[in-house]
């Protein structure tokens, strides 16, 4: 499980209409409960972005996500946001993953807890 996976799978489709994220709960380590939009339902997974994050090379955004409050305060607003932590606010210092590279990984990696009908 590496960035890598989803920068080859990613250059090959196209997400135009991808629907997104609804909600994040934080459940322990580097462990996610994530709420993904469906037509007239959810999807919900459980994943565990400790292997993301340890492959992330020094240097690279993804370093302070290591830090578990940092990591504690992800968000789902249609992608996966890490507000800045000084504002809480969208700005320069956001950390944001696109919702159809973390359904990428639920479908692969995650545990699935409830698929839509």
């Amino acid at each position: 499980m590496n960035w890598n996976e989803w920068l080859d799978f990613s250059n090959n489709h196209n997400f135009a209409s991808e629907k997104g994220i609804l909600k994040v709960d934080y459940l322990g380590e580097y462990t996610l409960r994530i709420w993904f939009e469906e037509e007239l339902d959810v999807s919900i997974y459980e994943l565990d972005f400790e292997p993301l994050l340890s492959s992330s090379k020094e240097g690279t955004v993804f370093q302070v996500l290591k830090d578990k409050e940092r990591f504690a305060l992800a968000q789902g607003n249609h992608s996966l946001n890490w507000y800045d932590s000084q504002t809480n606010e969208y700005n320069e210092n956001t950390i944001d993953i696109a919702p159809e590279c973390i359904r990428f990984y639920c479908q692969r990696y995650g545990k699935p807890i409830k698929k839509a009908a």
